[in-house]
C-alpha cells in the first residue's frame, strides 16, 4: 500500500511540475509569450525554425496586433539578428540576416502565396553579389549582379515561360553592351 501512495505522490509531483514549466501550453504550441521593450506580449508564431532562439523582439505590428516585423536574437552573437517580415495574412514576406542592424548575407522575399519572389545578397546593407527575381509561376524573371550596390557583370531578362528576352553587360555601373529587350 505504501508503494502505491509513493507512486501516486511522484506522479502528482511530475504532473504538477509539468503544468508550471509549460505554462499550460504544449511544447509545439504556435502561441508564445515574447518580450518587447520589457513588455510581455502574446504573439502567434507559426512553426518556425528560429523559435529555439533565446529572444524574439517584435519590432512592428499590424493594427490587429499580429506581428509585421520580428527580430530573432542569437545569444551567442548579440550583434547578429535574423529579421522576418510578414504580410497582413500572416504569411512570410521577407527574411534575412542583419549585422549591426544592416542587411548582411542572403535575403529572400516571398509572394503572398509562399512562392519565392526574389533572392539577393547584401554586404554592409548594399546589394553585393547575385540577385534573382522570379515570376510567381517559379520561372526566373531576371538575374542581376552587384558589387557594393553598383551594377556589375551580366544581367539577363526572361519571359514567364523561361525564354531569354535580353541581356546587358555592366562594368562598374556602366553599360558595356546590350542585346534584346530588358523590359521587366
Amino acid at each position: 500500500m505504501k508503494n502505491i501512495e509513493i507512486l501516486a505522490l511522484i506522479i502528482y509531483l511530475v504532473l504538477f511540475t509539468m503544468s508550471f514549466s509549460c505554462n499550460g501550453r504544449h511544447a509545439d504550441s504556435p502561441s508564445e509569450k515574447k518580450s518587447t521593450n520589457d513588455t510581455v506580449v502574446q504573439v502567434n508564431v507559426r512553426k518556425d525554425s528560429l523559435q529555439e532562439t533565446n529572444l524574439i523582439n517584435i519590432i512592428d505590428t499590424f493594427d490587429t496586433g499580429e506581428p509585421m516585423k520580428i527580430h530573432y536574437f542569437n545569444s551567442m552573437n548579440p550583434d547578429s539578428v535574423y529579421e522576418k517580415q510578414y504580410y497582413r495574412s500572416g504569411n512570410l514576406f521577407i527574411e534575412g540576416a542583419l549585422l549591426n542592424y544592416t542587411r548582411e548575407g542572403k535575403w529572400v522575399a516571398y509572394y503572398e502565396s509562399g512562392k519565392i519572389w526574389s533572392v539577393g545578397f547584401f554586404k554592409n546593407d548594399l546589394k553585393h553579389g547575385s540577385s534573382n527575381v522570379y515570376y510567381e509561376n517559379g520561372q526566373i524573371r531576371y538575374t542581376k549582379n552587384y558589387q557594393n550596390d553598383i551594377a556589375e557583370g551580366q544581367w539577363s531578362f526572361y519571359d514567364d515561360k523561361g525564354n531569354l528576352l535580353g541581356e546587358v553587360m555592366y562594368e562598374n555601373g556602366k553599360i558595356l553592351w546590350q542585346k534584346g529587350s530588358t523590359d521587366e
